[in-house]
């Protein structure tokens, strides 16, 4: 019996345009003469398209752009990942791991309704994607082309939030570490959260710009950069952190130069994991519901399955502040 890589090899287009095309994905868009080249192979092969005798579950892909290493080094992306799982689970939709590292991943487009991008994308990658299935949403970014269904965090009313409680605590050097992410094709994500520490630091009128630094986000590379700070002269009163882990280990630098938690600096955080809250002090954190937004990832992509020509969404959850102490 025919199969389907077969015909797309005849044909000369990918499995997945060839699953397109005899699905009728209106949403395709082929040239006539690539049509009738894949009508002509499906003739010539005498392929039978399979049906399944029960469409239900419908099979969603979760692309990570996280190896499994790193997920698990980053409760973040873990947290995003259970609450996506959770409500398939609960809805029923079948799950289909996948890495950007694996080296067959186009190959299962065709056998997936439905594509949950977890992390950071190239434009061209989330062009491809949803040229491949017709049901794609990107998870933890944001995107100024309106033709992405995309979730992501209200970092600009987050930052505005936790700023102005630096402000009234009192605090006017004010350090802000962060990280930066890359792709495999070397496509950087500066942390958008700097330029909206600049306008608001210059707003509030805070002594900033000897206290930025950006590495990576870690506990290893907060700890480099703590140790930084730590020897600035004079330190800075405020420490915020662009991640938790990053949060954690500029605490541990702190207390390897005897320096305390508030009472000579104070430190914040952003993500409001488990971990912070177990830190000497315990730490104050900007909340960012990581379970959540993968549980909205399932409900956005459970709808679009639902509904075949949704219209893109850009889809933005608030923040909110857990406040430990750290912050005085």
């Amino acid at each position: 019996m025919a199969t389907l890589k077969e015909v797309a090899a005849l044909a000369g287009v990918s499995q997945a345009a060839v699953s397109r095309f005899l699905n009728n994905d209106p949403r395709l868009s082929l040239p006539d003469s690539t049509r009738q080249r894949i009508l002509d192979a499906v003739s010539e092969l005498g392929y039978v398209k399979k049906t399944r005798k029960n469409r239900d579950p419908n099979r969603v892909g979760i692309l990570h752009w996280y190896s499994l290493e790193q997920e698990l080094a980053d409760p973040y992306y873990l947290s995003i990942r259970s609450g996506i799982e959770e409500y398939c689970a609960r809805e029923q939709l079948q799950i289909v791991r996948l890495f950007k590292a694996d080296a067959h991943i186009r190959d299962v487009f065709g056998t997936i309704d439905g594509l949950i991008c977890l992390g950071k994308f190239s434009r061209q990658e989330m062009t491809e994607f949803t040229s491949l299935c017709p049901s794609v949403v990107f998870v933890d970014m944001s995107s100024p082309d309106p033709a992405f269904t995309t979730i992501s965090f209200d970092f600009e009313n987050a930052m505005k939030d936790v700023m102005e409680r630096i402000a009234r605590k009192g605090h006017r050097r004010v350090a802000f570490v962060t990280g930066k992410e890359s792709l495999n094709d070397a496509t950087e994500y500066p942390d958008p959260r700097l330029p909206l520490f600049r306008s608001y630091a210059e707003k509030l009128g805070f002594e900033f710009e000897p206290y930025l630094m950006t590495g990576e986000f870690t506990r290893e590379s907060g700890y480099e950069m703590g140790l930084q700070l730590a020897l600035k002269n004079p330190l800075p009163t405020c420490i915020l952190c662009a991640s938790d882990p990053i949060a954690i280990g500029v605490s541990a630098a702190l207390a390897s130069h005897d320096l305390k938690i508030p009472e000579d600096v104070s430190v914040v955080g952003f993500d409001d994991i488990e971990d912070v809250r177990y830190t000497n002090p315990p730490l104050s954190s900007v909340r960012l519901d990581s379970f959540t937004m993968g549980q909205y990832a399932g409900i956005m992509m459970k709808m679009m399955l639902e509904n075949p020509h949704p219209l893109p969404a850009a889809v933005k959850l608030p923040c909110s502040f857990s406040d430990r102490g750290s912050l005085m």
